[in-house]
């Protein structure tokens, strides 16, 4: 009788044993903040549009960032995101080639400026 007492519990035992499984998928790890929300950057470029063949140096918050020939586009520089000053120069001078201004920028927007005097 012990015997099939202890057969009975041993059963019992082993079939009403919780199971371990899990049926929810793993949680995938968050996305990849981009560079330019994680830097407050955006990206902006500048296109020499002169009608005189005139070259133009472009002043980026008081200092010299490139220089531009006619008709040519700069490369694409990342900057931080907010306001800031912007002069086209004629090269080599202190002559300011278009109206100074005060371009707003927005995180990871792309903007593009020109000027043709």
């Amino acid at each position: 009788m012990k015997k099939w007492i202890l057969i009975i519990a041993f059963f019992s035992f082993i079939f009403l044993m919780p199971v371990c499984k899990s049926s929810e998928a793993p949680t995938p790890p968050p996305p990849a903040t981009p560079e330019c929300e994680k830097y407050h950057t955006a990206e902006i470029t500048f296109e020499n549009k002169s009608t005189t063949n005139t070259t133009y140096d472009v002043i980026w918050d008081g200092s010299k960032l490139t220089t531009i020939a006619p008709g040519t586009k700069s490369q694409a520089y990342t900057v931080a995101a907010g306001t800031h000053t912007l002069l086209f120069r004629i090269t080599n001078t202190y002559w300011t080639a278009c109206t100074q201004s005060s371009p707003v920028l927005a995180q990871c927007y792309t903007y593009s400026y020109s000027c043709s005097y």
